[in-house]
């Protein structure tokens, strides 16, 4: 037999006795009043929550456009016949550049940011100048902060340009005409090299500034490979020399070290073309790559830092916790597709007197950049 509770004494409003069942209302009033307290707090979270989130992506985005407001005019290639006006206003200096009858003006709501691969473990690094590593695998992404629109383009580590030659000490000691992968090595594979690699990279895109940097070293590819569970890819051309389960054709899903075999392997004694089937190889990964870490995002929008801090100590870069969060929220709204958000810098390579050389195809390349970091105005 279930124990009964005492029945209150207290006369009801009709003169008799309130019983047990007339008690009821007044502990689902109290109830109620307990679960709106729960809830408010609950609410005043969420809404710290989200402040919190807003705060920093709109850091993200100032930190994003830093330097955008001191560019100047690129530098148009005499291929192109278009020629550059900076007029004066009373609040600023505007250059336009007028080309096949239309006029341009430079758009500083674009972001660059700079992701390099490096070859050369960051913790062999002694930070003296010129015995860093190489950056092998280099990309840019250009990002519209208003629209979401965004571009990531492709830059071959054999592309010949303008590199600061600095000194053991790290003082600049002139440039030379080299690969680009070598501006990373004449830093102090750190900080510096990124510094120095960014200089180079902007002339590439004809002066536009690079805002910001991610080098990353070659023990961070297993470690982002796993943290997606594997990346899946149909390899394209044979690279059984390097690893016997990549043969072409196999359909797989990388394990870590398959990936590292996959994103890196170069046959240097190919001829000049092995850096441009690498390069395809790599896109092909990364696209995988980015559409599983999409689709992990949206289930779990912490992954892109959660991602980070499992490779922090592989990495040099000065995107900071509020820019991933801002960028996240970009990439979310957009997706992502290699037809339509991965280029390579256009161009041509031939045979150097003992290395590739990649030449970059100004016309088109300055076509890419207006369509890219320009506006059109009337």
């Amino acid at each position: 037999m279930s124990r009964q509770e005492p029945q209150s004494n207290i006369p009801s409003r009709f003169g008799g006795e309130e019983t047990t069942n007339q008690k009821k209302p007044k502990k689902k009033n109290k109830a109620l009043k307990v679960f709106g307290v729960i809830a408010a707090v609950i609410i005043s979270l969420l809404v710290i929550v989200a402040v919190t989130l807003i705060v920093l992506m709109y850091k993200g985005r100032s930190a994003a456009l830093s330097g955008n407001k001191d560019t100047s005019a690129i530098t148009v290639p005499e291929e192109t016949a278009a020629t550059v006006e900076k007029v004066d206003t009373d609040s600023d200096t505007n250059t336009y550049i007028y080309y096949n009858d239309k006029k341009y003006m430079y758009n500083d709501k674009v972001t660059t940011i700079l992701f390099a691969g490096v070859d050369k473990h960051l913790d062999e690094q002694d930070g003296s100048f010129g015995s860093a590593g190489q950056a092998d695998c280099i990309f840019v992404a250009a990002l519209n902060t208003e629209t979401g629109e965004y571009k990531l383009m492709a830059i071959s580590r054999d592309t010949m340009i303008d590199v600061n030659i600095l000194s053991p000490s790290g003082e600049f000691t002139g440039t030379e005409k080299k690969q680009v992968c070598l501006a990373y090595g004449y830093g102090d594979g750190k900080e510096g090299s990124c510094e120095n690699l960014k200089k180079s990279v902007s002339r590439i895109l004809l002066g536009v500034p690079v805002n910001s940097y991610a080098a990353v070293d070659l023990d961070a590819i297993p470690i982002l490979n796993d943290a997606v569970g594997g990346v899946h890819v149909v390899v394209n051309e044979d690279l059984t020399w390097r690893d016997p389960s990549l043969w072409e054709g196999a359909d797989l899903i990388l394990d870590g070290t398959q990936a590292e075999h996959f994103v890196r392997a170069r046959d240097v004694k190919g001829d000049e073309n092995q850096n441009n089937l690498r390069m395809e190889r790599q896109k092909i990964y990364l696209t995988n790559f980015i559409k599983q870490t999409l689709t992990m995002t949206r289930e779990d929008i912490k992954t892109p830092l959660s991602m980070y801090n499992s490779v922090k100590d592989y990495v040099v870069t000065d995107i900071d916790a509020s820019m991933i969060t801002y960028y996240t929220s970009i990439f979310l709204k957009t997706g992502f597709s290699a037809e339509d958000n991965l280029i390579k810098i256009p161009g041509t390579t031939t045979h150097g007197e003992r290395y590739a050389e990649y030449y970059t195809d100004n016309e088109a390349l300055f076509d890419l950049i207006l369509d890219t970091y320009y506006i059109e105005v009337k």
